[in-house]
């Protein structure tokens, strides 16, 4: 099976219109559009910010091996994955041949959610209705999704990330497939 995958790498912008700093989309780690989007202007360009510091997150090899095993235990079922660094900045979005993109979107927030509650999804929703200040967060976000398919991904007691799984039906089976590809490589997360 073919699938699309996109790495996700933070490049430092440049400023915006005026100087002043761009304005990002609301996802996180997302600093906007350098320059408002147009073409480096004329004459010397201001600094550069400095680069942040790298969050901690499973390597790109565990996250495609991760992924691939989550999109095997959902055959049957056209899901992507999501999986996100220790900031919840994207890390990879996996998407498969003949799904639909926007199970990629789900998918983040799914992990979004769970690294924002640092516990799985399927534990978020339940909460929204005993916890009306979790309920308030959650309407709150745009990038926050309580349906069942966000998980935590660990190396040692540290949490280093989240993975997003969308597309199967119900949602506690796109947990359960999250659950195979992160035990296939859990151990080997640092």
């Amino acid at each position: 099976m073919k699938a699309l995958i996109i790495s996700v790498a933070l490049l430092a912008p440049g400023l915006g219109a005026g100087g002043a700093p761009p304005v990002g989309s609301g996802f996180p780690g997302d600093m906007g559009r350098p320059f408002d989007g147009l073409p480096l202007p004329p004459g010397p360009l201001p600094p550069r910010p400095a680069q942040r510091a790298i969050p901690r997150a499973p390597s790109i090899e565990l996250a495609v091996e991760a992924a691939e095993a989550i999109v095997e235990a959902c055959k049957g079922y056209h899901v992507s994955v999501s999986i996100i660094d220790s900031s919840g900045t994207p890390k990879l979005y996996y998407i498969p041949d003949g799904t639909d993109g926007s199970h990629a979107y789900t998918g983040f927030r799914k992990a979004y959610t769970a690294l924002t509650f640092k516990m799985p999804t399927s534990q978020v929703g339940p909460l929204t209705k005993t916890d009306p200040s979790v309920a308030a967060k959650v309407r709150g976000d745009t990038n926050l999704l309580t349906f069942a398919g966000g998980m935590l991904l660990s190396a040692g007691d540290q949490i280093i990330g989240a993975i997003g799984v969308s597309g199967a039906e119900p949602s506690a089976k796109d947990e359960e497939c999250g659950l195979v590809g992160i035990n296939k490589i859990k151990d080997r997360l640092k």
